[in-house]
């Protein structure tokens, strides 16, 4: 039993204890514009003798200050403040105004954890919260153009396929909320998936430019984008119960569009909700009628086909300016739910829906076969993406990990492809059914400040089915057709690991260095009759790294260097695919493996506090063993009869070697403390040194510029948007780049005026107004079938209560 003096002992200490609680006073660090919290914002006294952080719900307990402490709060994106310690005693919260110009932000992709932006070699941007609610783009995919570095492609009205560094689809890495969304159908043309994220419940996106395969493993050769979603709140400590509603709706005339959003966050002490429903609704382009004379008809669409008294018949487009077929609709619906039992673990489940009306392939229904079009109905069916995750994050200092973060993932898509031709009745429909099971763990493990270790763990697995068939519109007799990926189904699956050190041995530099193994193994198995092989089993490895440095040797110069090698293992869409084109029809090659990139890059950053801010990279990549089309023979045949027709026979092979190098430039500035200057350009070239033959994916120079003014409730900025020529002689003549959809002589150059206002009506309503292409000139973006908006005008409406 306890003696008295041990009870008297325990009494002192609750006593204390309870009195620290009791005494303890927690404030919350709010953004004076968007009114959330801000993480990670630094409180210290005069002499930094004490200190904390705000976590993640922007808290920070000031109790550890003395009473005639001066606290000073800090953060690299907001101005500096301080408050004497009895100033705050009556304050639950306390309101930061974000920098004209940010000294530093911080990024999580880079490494998978929070670390700050100058102490990475790569060129990275970041379109944070502030920036997304007065950024009034469609779609989770023409978001990524205000970097003024992407360019962003499509090939129909419901798509958005970016371009980084040269690189586009299955070679840059798709990310939403720590989950890879690449997988075993992601092909080398273009891709329309990002638009399956939803713009209006994200928190911020990061974009890490170049190789970065050894954190994010195959396919991250151009690059990662990863899109982060808004993460559900607790309640403050003051209350019992936090509740919060965001709405939004905005009309454009370019489309007749409208977007609509609603999001409620209801959130206790320890567990947290989030539910967010978007429905958006947008019609057929219309494009520019400003045009340069010179070009003819070029972009107009003059005929489509529509069905009179039963029949396929051509029609003349009333008004050739109106891109019919480009109008679709989708649905997004997200639910979160945050749990944090304690201190030191958290738990978040995410389930994530998207589902969309037919998207019509407008590249394909375009096209003219003699007087008539070539297709009377070319379409994706509803295209589905269904996600499910659970990640747990354990902070806990032991000999291991200081922090661990696990992500279980599933999920679930569904590309259907459906098409007709001409007066056709046979109509072909091809289903692809995709489920994708992930696991990802990644540890993070300080050694004082100047060392840190990152390593982890990451498993794949990807089950298709595939399944195809002819309808006869007339009759109803069903009859089968050849797969478009192998019809006796694939399987693939991938197990990695990597381990990255950096090194801060003082304030001027940084070194980094990892490595990352890679397995891979797939199988797939064909239907009878078409292939000359049954099954094709595929296994293999890869071995990447990365070494870095970055010196800091005063007076606001920074420079950066990183070699690196990249690889991407091939897919079931690269060695499995059947797909006709151009009278050429890909078939299945069960020799691939992985094709690899060694990268080097250089960059310089130039900053004045508080006034300017100039950055330049520098890069040259080269791509070996690179997946390129070749000729092929089945039974000694060169021909084949698929669909009806007759093609020429092509494969995917480890054939190509290829470079491409480019320049990076930008600069922001601010001329007054509420006008901010940003510009950028992009020079981009790159050479198939195996055909001797412009490389494919490469963008003309491009670039934005944009003067913006912000004060506490109006916002308003004008901003280009600009594009080089692209001209025929430096197109891939492989397809790639569709110059069947530019004119004789290429891509046409263009230079757009843009401007957006917005004013805030009280701390809970604003309204937002834009122009986008004041000028109304006529141009498509680089491979683009699909004309961008003529002049448009965007009126959108938020409340935040």
């Amino acid at each position: 039993m306890m003696d008295l003096s041990g009870k008297r002992s325990l009494l002192i200490f609750i006593f204390l204890l309870s009195g620290f609680v009791l005494h303890s006073q927690v404030i919350t660090v709010f953004s004076e514009r968007t009114r959330e919290p801000v993480v990670n914002v630094a409180l210290f006294n005069s002499t930094r003798t004490v200190s904390t952080l705000t976590d993640n719900d922007g808290k920070a307990n000031i109790s550890i200050f003395r009473e005639n402490d001066s606290i000073f709060f800090q953060h690299p994106t907001y101005n500096p403040i301080v408050f004497l310690y009895q100033d705050l005693r009556d304050k639950k919260a306390i309101f930061l105004v974000k920098r004209v110009v940010p000294m530093d932000e911080f990024v999580i992709s880079a490494s998978k954890s929070r670390e700050y932006r100058k102490d990475l070699p790569y060129m990275i941007d970041i379109i944070s919260e502030s920036d997304l609610s007065v950024y009034q783009a469609q779609s989770s995919a023409d978001i990524l153009t205000a970097t003024g570095n992407i360019v962003v492609q499509k090939s129909q009205g419901g798509g958005g396929s970016p371009i980084l560094r040269g690189f586009e689809a299955n070679k840059i890495l798709l990310v939403v909320d720590g989950v890879r969304m690449n997988n075993a159908i992601y092909r080398s043309g273009h891709l329309q998936n990002s638009i399956t994220i939803d713009q209006a419940v994200l928190d911020r996106i990061e974009v890490i430019y170049g190789p970065t395969s050894l954190i994010y493993g195959s396919d991250a050769l151009g690059g990662v984008i990863h899109y982060y979603t808004r993460e559900p709140r607790f309640a403050d400590t003051d209350r019992k119960v936090y509740s919060n509603v965001r709405a939004s709706s905005q009309v454009s005339t370019a489309n007749g569009g409208m977007v609509n959003h609603l999001s409620i966050n209801a959130g206790l002490k320890n567990i947290s909700f989030l539910t967010s429903l978007t429905g958006k609704n947008l019609g057929n382009v219309r494009m520019g009628k400003k045009i340069n004379p010179y070009y003819g008809d070029y972009g107009k669409l003059m005929h489509f086909v529509e069905q009179v008294e039963g029949r396929d018949t051509t029609v003349e487009n009333q008004d050739p300016y109106i891109q019919v077929n480009t109008g679709y609709s989708q649905y997004d619906f997200l639910q979160k739910i945050r749990y944090a039992p304690s201190g030191n673990l958290e738990l978040l489940l995410n389930v994530q829906y998207s589902t969309s009306s037919k998207i019509h392939r407008f590249d394909e229904l375009n096209d003219y076969r003699g007087a008539d079009m070539n297709y009377a109905e070319y379409y994706y069916g509803p295209q589905n993406r269904l996600l499910g995750s659970l990640k747990t994050l354990v902070r806990k200092e032991n000999f291991f990990f200081t922090s661990m973060t696990t992500i279980i993932a599933y999920q679930r898509i569904d590309e259907d492809r459906i098409n007709r031709r001409f007066r056709s009745a046979e109509q072909l429909f091809q289903e692809e059914d995709l489920q994708v099971y992930s696991l990802n763990m990644d540890f993070l493990k300080y050694r004082r400040y100047s060392h840190r270790l990152h390593y982890g763990i990451e498993m794949t697995y990807n089950d298709l089915l595939s399944g195809s068939w002819y309808e006869n519109t007339e009759s109803g007799v069903i009859t089968p057709a050849q797969t478009r990926y192998p019809g006796g189904g694939s399987e693939t699956m991938s197990a990695a690991a990597y381990a990255s050190y950096r090194w801060v041995p003082s304030e001027r530099y940084v070194y980094s260095a990892g490595l990352r193994y890679h397995y891979g193994l797939m199988n797939s198995s064909f239907m009878e009759g078409f292939m000359p092989y049954d099954e094709i089993t595929i296994s293999n490895d890869a071995l990447t790294g990365s070494i870095s440095m970055v010196f800091n040797p005063g007076s606001n110069w920074q420079f950066s260097a990183i070699v690196s090698r990249g690889f991407r293992n091939p897919n079931v869409d690269d060695y499995g695919k059947v797909r006709a084109k151009d009278n050429l029809v890909t078939v299945p090659n069960p020799e691939l493996s992985p094709e690899y990139t060694w990268n080097v890059e250089a960059g310089i950053n130039k900053e004045i506090e508080g006034y300017l801010k100039f950055s330049i990279s520098g890069w040259h990549t080269w791509l070996k063993d690179a997946i390129v089309r070749t000729d092929f023979r089945i039974n000694h045949s060169d021909s084949l009869y698929y669909d009806g027709e007759w093609y020429g026979i092509i494969t995917n092979s480890n054939a190509g070697e290829a470079y491409i190098r480019g320049l990076s430039l930008s600069v922001i500035s601010d001329i007054h403390e509420k006008i901010l200057i940003r510009s950028s350009l992009n020079l981009t070239e790159g050479w198939n040194k195996t055909d001797d033959d412009p490389l494919g994916h490469i963008p003309p120079l491009f670039g934005r510029t944009e003067v913006s003014y912000n004060d506490n409730k109006f916002h308003a900025a004008i901003f280009s948007d600009y594009n080089g020529w692209k001209s025929i002689d430096k197109m891939s003549s492989f397809g790639e780049d569709n110059a069947e959809e530019g004119t004789e002589h290429g891509f046409p150059g263009w230079v757009t005026l843009n401007a957006r206002t917005g004013y805030l009506i009280n701390d809970q309503i604003r309204i937002q107004f834009a122009v986008e292409n004041i000028l109304d000139r006529l141009y498509k973006p680089f491979a683009s079938a699909v004309a961008a908006p003529g002049r448009n005008f965007i009126i959108t409406i938020r409340a935040d209560i």
